[in-house]
């Protein structure tokens, strides 16, 4: 028996609904800024209670990434993370709303040239800092145009909301593409990458129908999504791993590591990906081990280890 969905009248109002976009915007342009972590703080709390899913998945995460830590400890740490969270989207939100400014410093600066320079390549990312920022950094300092590719959002309200914040960051540079099963989606970015177009792909986290890569993270298998191996190794364009880090009140790191490039060799087309995704699992292991607090990884991300 199939349970029916929430009025759209009420799923407004759910922790992926608009209503709390919509509530951040007002407050950011209605609310002194010196009130504003108050009320960060206490949304964070609200959430922290009431979002039950992501507060375990967070704990169950932390298990594997801190080898040893307590339970309790890592429900203090999941405060941190969701806190985090929340200043990372309110920083990405007076971005759009106010063009605040922000500072950055950069951790693989040629990396971060080789891309720009780029004819075609794959961003591979993680659920970690704003996509606004990212997008708005990247449209200013090279003057190109990107495409996200991400999964639909729970609320539909919301995604358009989404939408129109990084239209309004990236200054009309960023194109939105969803990730959804049995699109023909990839058929539409390898045009693209072979056009000489950027992606970027969040690489940690999979959803339901889409292609699946194994891997290995702190001892444990994760599973992740195939899709971006497959594209660069066709298309025989690099993948960059980035990732942006929160390092205090508007001050962010971008981390851009040495580029990943998948040949085809004498072997099987599967060993050709393997070595991608070993290359990708390395990269992506060290910046979740220095900014674990970071790591907005709402879901379970390890297949197997013991539950919160």
């Amino acid at each position: 028996m199939q349970t029916k969905s929430p009025p759209a009248s009420l799923g407004r109002y759910a922790v992926h609904g608009v209503f709390w976009r919509q509530c951040l915007d007002f407050a950011l342009l209605n609310i002194p800024f010196y009130v504003q972590p108050v009320l960060q703080f206490l949304m964070t709390a609200f959430f922290f209670f009431f979002a039950a899913p992501a507060r375990h998945a967070i704990v169950r995460n932390l298990a594997v990434v801190l080898p040893g830590s307590s339970v309790i400890a890592n429900h203090f740490r999941a405060f941190r993370t969701l806190l985090n969270f929340a200043y990372t989207i309110t920083e990405a939100a007076n971005y759009k709303l106010t063009k605040a400014d922000f500072t950055y410093e950069i951790v693989g600066p040629e990396h971060l040239e080789q891309l720009g320079a780029a004819r075609g390549a794959i961003v591979l990312t993680a659920h970690m800092g704003s996509y606004d920022l990212g997008a708005a950094l990247f449209a200013r300092k090279f003057g190109r145009e990107i495409q996200i590719v991400r999964a639909p959002e729970p609320d539909e309200l919301s995604g358009r909301h989404f939408d129109q914040s990084l239209q309004q960051s990236g200054a009309g540079a960023v194109k939105v593409a969803y990730n959804t099963p049995g699109a023909l989606l990839s058929f539409d970015l390898l045009s693209a990458l072979r056009s000489g177009e950027i992606v970027s792909i969040q690489g940690d986290r999979v959803i339901p129908g889409v292609a699946q890569a194994e891997g290995e993270m702190f001892g444990q298998r994760v599973v992740l999504p195939m899709g971006p191996f497959t594209l660069a190794l066709v298309a025989q364009v690099p993948i960059y791993p980035l990732f942006i880090a929160r390092g205090g009140y508007r001050r962010y790191r971008i981390i851009v590591s040495e580029p990943i490039r998948l040949t085809r060799t004498q072997a099987s087309r599967d060993a050709d990906l393997a070595v991608g995704v070993r290359q990708w699992c390395r990269a992506l292991e060290k910046v979740v081990a220095q900014h674990w607090d970071q790591w907005f990884a709402f879901a379970p991300i390890f297949v197997t280890h013991g539950k919160s």
